[in-house]
């Protein structure tokens, strides 16, 4: 046997020191490319369930805000030029839609926010359908005759007392639709398509233009009315070879996101050439290259993210990532911040909620303080001003059921109520028809629910601290009660003046009632509140602006009763308690 040179020896040492990498290597490069055809997939369905769910998310939003628009009472009074005006406005603040039309069960026209010439709709498809299934629909592909644009209609049919009143539709803007679509990164050949139940394309990227109103072809309609979604490889009208995630329309919408197959192999094919180059040159190298980049790439960041949430699991709720950017741990550092976010705000909101209850466990022990104290106040006087036991105990029981009226009102929801009826019903129960305890002076007014039950619980503590240690907590005393108002620009005057009882002194310090009495009024009516305790009487004034009087929202009101919380504070003598 011919000896091998040190040449030849050196040539097989290193063919066969080489061989376990390049088999290495060879069954690398056919996992990475099983690897990016399942990430390929991977990458389609999750672009596509995206695409849905936005889709969805926009359905629903025009879908709320055609539900608001149905409760408006503009659009119940029928064609004109305000409901037009409204609508109008409405449409101009909304990007998402091009056009909202208000049409009569018999598909005419009412109103509409774009001018136009025609009043009939009720060929249309959508409005049939409407009528016919009595609920919301999403309709299909059409050319608006309003506007003249591709839009994508959606309507609402409102039911008054059994009986369908009228359809409320809103048009979808594809051109806005279409540029929502091209705000998404398409490289390497990806697109994505967006089209109605019947398979007509809405919005389409790349090349909009060729696509956006034509129909998928039949080879890939039974895609648009599949069961389930799913992926497969193709090559598109355009020509380019992709695998697509499809979701079926499902009566909604027909998504499909599609990956170039080229692109999505190209970063391993350049993968595999850098590989061979760095074996080719050195052993060692690659070893090196794997190492700093496992620390600088993977290493670092992720340590960086175990710091950060072990700094909020030891209290620190300041702590975050401030990781931004597109790469995965960026994309997962910027996910533990929202997340951190969220959780701070909703461990505020539960700081809120404790608060809140807190208040109302508070008010509700104060209550029933003040409904025992009235009770007795009531009893006493009834009994001690009776002739009988039987005229005592009827006007016992008939300042009983004025009480719980007072107290209804304090829960009522109203849109409106009268001021004099309020005053008249927060007093009844200290009231005695045969001896008047009050004087009762000013005009009529109604104001917003939400006045009228802080008025109403700014009475009720007044009486109650009168029965307890004011005018009404004697036979001789009397309570004068005065408001006055004039137009908008004036404010409102409300005046409470307590004379003939006991001598007054000012408490030591403040009662709930007082503090419920100023920061509810001064924050809910935006009202100068000002308490006096003269020694032949308390008095109290308020002077608040009309417009806040005639217009303060439930929100507000809801807002600064949480607000005005104030702390618990035993009653003082002559003080509000």
């Amino acid at each position: 046997m011919k000896r091998m040179s040190v040449t030849g020896r050196l040539l097989l040492l290193t063919l066969l020191a080489l061989m376990p990498a390049m088999l290495v290597l060879t069954y690398n490069l056919l996992s990475a490319r099983q690897a990016a055809y399942r990430e390929i997939h991977t990458n389609a369905l999750t672009a596509g369930r995206l695409a849905s769910l936005e889709m969805g998310r926009i359905v629903s939003s025009i879908r709320s805000t055609l539900d608001v628009l149905s409760t408006v009472p503009i659009l119940q009074t029928g064609p004109g030029q305000p409901c037009s005006d409204y609508l109008r406005v409405v449409d101009d603040k909304l990007e998402v839609v091009e056009n909202i039309a208000v049409l009569d069960p018999s598909g005419r026209l009412l109103c509409t926010s774009q001018a136009n010439d025609h009043t009939d709709f009720s060929d249309r498809d959508y409005f049939r359908e409407a009528v016919e299934k009595g609920e919301f629909i999403l309709g299909t592909y059409i050319i608006d005759r309003m506007t003249k644009q591709p839009a994508l209609p959606l309507a609402l049919p409102v039911v008054e007392n059994g009986n369908l009143a009228r359809v409320v539709v809103a048009y979808l803007d594809l051109d806005w639709l279409g540029a929502r679509v091209r705000e998404r990164e398409y490289f390497g050949g990806n697109a994505l398509t967006i089209a109605d139940r019947n398979g007509v394309i809405i919005a389409r990227e790349p090349f909009p233009e060729r696509f956006v109103g034509t129909k998928i072809p039949e080879d890939y309609q039974h895609l648009v009315q599949a069961n389930v979604p799913g992926t497969m490889e193709v090559t598109s009208q355009d020509g380019t070879r992709r695998v697509i995630a499809y979701y079926p329309s499902q009566d909604t919408f027909y998504v499909s996101a599609g990956v170039s197959v080229e692109g999505g192999l190209q970063q391993v094919s350049k993968v595999t050439r850098f590989g061979l180059a760095v074996i080719a040159l050195a052993i060692v190298g690659p070893f090196l290259v794997v190492w700093w980049a496992g620390h600088a790439l993977i290493r670092r960041p992720a340590r960086h993210l175990v710091r950060s949430v072990n700094a909020w699991r030891r209290g620190d709720e300041t702590a975050r990532t401030g990781m931004t950017g597109n790469g995965t741990f960026e994309t997962i550092g910027a996910a533990i911040d929202a997340f951190m976010d969220e959780l701070a705000l909703r461990r505020e909101q539960q700081q809120r909620d404790d608060r809140m209850r807190q208040l109302l466990i508070r008010e509700l022990d104060h209550r029933i303080k003040n409904i025992l104290s009235m009770v007795q106040a009531v009893a006493r006087q009834t009994f001690r001003s009776s002739q009988s036991m039987e005229e005592a105990s009827d006007a016992f029981f008939r300042r009983l059921h004025a009480m719980a009226g007072a107290h209804q009102l304090l829960t009522k929801n109203w849109q409106s109520a009268s001021l004099k009826a309020t005053v008249e019903t927060a007093i009844a129960p200290f009231e005695d028809p045969a001896h008047p305890r009050f004087s009762i002076a000013g005009s009529d007014l109604e104001v917003a629910s939400s006045v009228a039950l802080s008025l109403s619980m700014a009475l009720h503590e007044l009486c109650t601290n009168a029965a307890k240690y004011g005018a009404l907590s004697t036979e001789r005393g009397r309570i004068n009660i005065r408001w006055c108002f004039g137009d908008r620009s004036e404010p409102f005057t409300f005046t409470w003046q307590e004379r003939q009882g006991p001598l007054v002194r000012p408490p030591e310090r403040e009662g709930f009632g007082t503090l419920m009495i100023e920061r509810v009024l001064s924050q809910q009516l935006q009202a100068d509140v000002k308490l006096e305790y003269l020694p032949e009487g308390l008095l109290f004034q308020m002077a608040a602006s009309m417009t806040r009087l005639l217009s303060t929202s439930e929100d507000d009101s809801d807002q600064n009763l949480t607000q005005a919380s104030p702390g618990e504070a035993e009653p003082a003598s002559n003080g509000m308690s």
